[in-house]
């Protein structure tokens, strides 16, 4: 998905329409629908102006990733390290982690309901 395409999905998604996008930024509507429609790119500070905006992170924005990560996200160090570890791995070792997680946090949910007390 292109820079305009994520754009135009997240002012969808947030009932934003990109006259009151550019009202908010001081941008003239026909530079965002130049955006939108790829015909024009955004300086650097006025895509980190959009994607704090939009809620999101310039990665986000330019297709770099798919994960739509808010940039008010922080992780503990615990997290850091963890992430870390599983970024080293190799994708087999990856997947095996995957399912240990996904089984621990079933098990989890199932400690927590009201059927197990």
């Amino acid at each position: 998905m292109h820079f305009g395409s994520r754009i135009e999905v997240l002012l969808a998604e947030q009932g934003i329409t990109q006259r009151k996008l550019a009202a908010d930024l001081n941008l003239n509507p026909n530079t965002i629908n130049g955006y939108i429609k790829n015909r024009r790119s955004p300086d650097g500070v006025t895509l980190s102006r959009i994607a704090r905006y939009l809620g999101t992170n310039v990665d986000y924005l330019l297709g770099n990733t798919n994960i739509k990560v808010y940039p008010d996200l922080s992780l503990t160090r615990q997290e850091e390290l963890i992430l870390n570890y599983y970024r080293s791995m190799r994708p087999k070792e990856q997947h095996m982690l995957e399912e240990l997680s996904y089984a621990l946090y079933a098990h989890s949910c199932s400690q927590n309901s009201p059927d197990s007390i």
